[in-house]
């Protein structure tokens, strides 16, 4: 990794710490509203029981939470200790669920353990170049075949009711949001090399894809 990448990496971590950890407890009631993209965005995984799925930049937990309901066994990564703390409120008796401490450049993970990777609603946060850096590590821990799957916002130009949606997150969304709406998610899987077998929309404010892991 060059040293450009490496500062970019410390001031993403210096700014987790410092974003993330004030507005932990916030973020958790997302869920209320944002829990039918969560199950829908689960249920089109579409895995064998007990499937192995990392969930990336978990923050407090709830896509890590739909998977583990499917019955699957999911581990959750973030940054943010106080995004964990509120995540780990969601651990129940019966889930296969747990949650760890880790940056997702940097992922603790051999090459090929996971059946899939999952990152729901976090890569608009992320710098240009991190995004590709956690899209690389998704792809190297993910098996042969297996499925990356991807959440985010919806364009404001696919429709009138993403548009809306676009102009609310503009106000309280990080900065680095904008070059992630102008560039578009797709174009972000383009370039990592991930070619979606499956696309779909939720109450037309996300999009959701899932990409076989092809490796060459």
């Amino acid at each position: 990794m060059n040293q450009s990448n490496e500062a970019l990496i410390k001031k993403h971590v210096y700014f987790n710490q410092r974003f993330f950890a004030r507005w932990a407890r916030v973020y958790d009631y997302e869920k209320y509203i944002l829990f039918p993209i969560r199950n829908k965005a689960a249920s089109l995984l579409n895995l064998p029981a007990n499937s192995r799925i990392l969930d990336v930049a978990t923050g407090t937990g709830a896509q890590a939470y739909s998977l583990a309901k499917r019955d699957y066994d999911v581990i959750g990564i973030d940054l943010s200790q106080e995004m964990l703390e509120q995540a780990k409120k969601k651990l129940a008796k019966g889930l296969k669920l747990k949650f760890i401490h880790g940056d997702a450049t940097k992922l603790p993970f051999k090459d090929n353990t996971f059946d899939a990777c999952s990152i729901s609603l976090a890569l608009h946060d992320m710098p240009y170049e991190i995004r590709f850096l956690v899209l690389k590590e998704m792809m190297r821990v993910t098996k042969s075949d297996g499925k990356i799957l991807i959440v985010d916002y919806l364009e404001p130009h696919k429709n009138y009711i993403a548009r809306l949606t676009c102009m609310v997150a503009s106000l309280f969304e990080t900065p680095m949001w904008k070059n992630f709406i102008d560039r578009g998610l797709l174009s972000h899987l383009n370039i990592s090399g991930l070619k979606p077998e499956m696309y779909a929309t939720s109450l037309n404010v996300s999009q959701i894809v899932i990409c076989p892991n092809k490796k060459s």
